[in-house]
């Protein structure tokens, strides 16, 4: 098996769904599950982030009525259904169903209508990108894919295909940004950009939390809730449902 990585990068202006990501940096989007068809494709997505940006992306998720980011390239008008499954402070699961028509060309419709059986999808959306995984067989050939999906790209939208990977680096379920709260996903952002890891350190937490406006006490705090997701992730040799741990999320994330 090998996995293919797409990133769809979008212009400011050039998606108004998209441009909720753009606008809130915070905001962060994977795909629970998807499965994909010739002609239809049924996924969930988890969506996180601060509630002032979730409202805004629940409003703009209502009204969307074209192909647009988390459905496709093409900017063509869509038949689609979406349901909200759980709804939390910061977090979203949705489910939705999207019949695709000419025009629009999602990865997944492509990646069914050209290597058909046994491909599986993954997907990230975060500030301008929207990256897509595709895990399959050794010999597939994905130039096709990427042709077309290039050729139905609306303008503001730029297409690189990123890496041709062994399966190995396929993620896992269990250990995506999703499942960290987007505070605490910030101060390891924050930590990392400061050199806070490297080696000899460059920023103290004290200096960083000066510089960001954040109490101290605040960024340790978050910093070490989040070193201990990493660490009990890393060592856990648990599995269980996404789904039902996004089901089950408190309204303290």
């Amino acid at each position: 098996m090998r996995e293919f990585a797409f990133t769809i990068t979008y212009e400011r202006g050039a998606d108004h769904l998209m441009d909720t990501f753009i606008d809130h940096p915070g905001l962060y989007a994977r795909t629970v599950s998807c499965h994909a068809t010739s002609e239809t494709m049924w996924r969930l997505d988890e969506v996180t982030g601060p509630r002032e940006a979730l409202a805004v992306y629940d409003d703009r998720l209502a009204n969307l009525t074209r192909c647009s980011s988390v459905r496709g390239m093409g900017g063509c008008p869509i038949d689609w259904t979406y349901e909200t499954l759980a709804e939390r402070p910061t977090r979203r699961l949705i489910y939705s169903r999207q019949s695709e028509g000419d025009g629009c060309r999602s990865v997944p419709y492509l990646a069914a209508t050209h290597l058909e059986d046994g491909v599986l999808c993954r997907a990230e959306q975060h500030g301008h990108e929207y990256k897509w995984r595709i895990l399959a067989e050794d010999d597939a050939a994905v130039r096709p894919i990427y042709d077309e999906l290039k050729g139905n790209l609306r303008e503001g939208l730029s297409l690189e295909f990123e890496r041709v990977n062994g399966a190995s680096e396929w993620p896992d379920e269990h250990a995506t940004q999703a499942e960290l709260p987007y505070k605490q996903r910030d101060a390891l952002e924050l930590a990392v950009e400061y050199g806070y890891y490297d080696s000899p350190r460059r920023h103290s937490i004290q200096e960083i939390a000066e510089a960001e406006a954040i109490p101290t006490s605040t960024l340790q705090y978050r910093l070490t809730q989040a070193e201990s997701w990493l660490a009990t992730t890393f060592v856990s040799s648990e599995t269980g449902d996404p789904v039902v741990q996004a089901l089950q999320l408190t309204a303290g994330d």
